[in-house]
């Protein structure tokens, strides 16, 4: 059997014909078999028709690239950021003072627990320069108005890099005024009481 030859101006009309009748809803298969049954080489129309079918795939595939280049650069500008930008998230332990103040100095997160004849303070700074004070637990030495007034109490200080000031261990009331929270109005309370206490003798 003898098949229509197809040149270019022929591939491009037929080409327009599977497009229309697919978009009518034929299907490639039944486009293919009324070309076919027309006198045209079933090799010629497969491809004419997988033509047809990359095209698209091809064209959002390089429509998407640019998207996909960028989604790519903002992945990897974020895995960047997580390994070196963000302040490390692990806490040193610290056992004496001088390695808390080092660290704190540095604005390393650290933490470091004094025990004070039963009372417990912890001390933790973090990578932006803060300083967070709690007391954990209170002696039962003290009396139970104290324990009340101090338990689970805590003051937030914050300082400049190579600016920590030791007083925030070292006592109990100094730098208090670069800090705000309970603890530091629990301390305050109590020396006002103090005060009143010694005023009234």
């Amino acid at each position: 059997m003898a098949y229509m030859v197809m040149d270019p101006e022929t591939k491009r009309k037929i080409k327009d014909y599977i497009l229309k009748e697919y978009n009518k809803g034929y299907t490639y298969n039944a486009i293919e078999k009324v070309l076919i049954n027309s006198g045209y080489d079933k090799a010629d129309v497969e491809r004419l028709v997988r033509e047809i079918v990359r095209e698209p795939i091809k064209s959002r595939l390089i429509k998407g690239l640019p998207f996909l280049i960028l989604s790519l650069i903002i992945i990897f500008g974020v895995i960047l950021f997580v390994i070196f930008g963000l302040p490390k998230l692990s806490i040193s332990e610290c056992d004496t003072k001088d390695c808390f103040i080092k660290n704190a100095n540095d604005c390393k997160a650290s933490k470091f627990i004094v025990n004070d004849d039963g009372t417990l303070y912890e001390f933790i700074t973090s990578g932006d320069c803060t300083l967070t004070k709690t007391i954990t637990k209170v002696s039962s030495s003290e009396p139970e108005a104290i324990r009340d007034l101090f338990m689970d109490k805590s003051l937030v200080c914050q300082y400049e890099k190579s600016d920590f000031d030791d007083k925030w261990i070292s006592t109990l009331l100094g730098g208090l005024e670069k800090c705000t929270g309970s603890l530091k109005e629990a301390l305050y309370e109590l020396t006002i009481a103090q005060y009143k206490q010694e005023v009234s003798i």
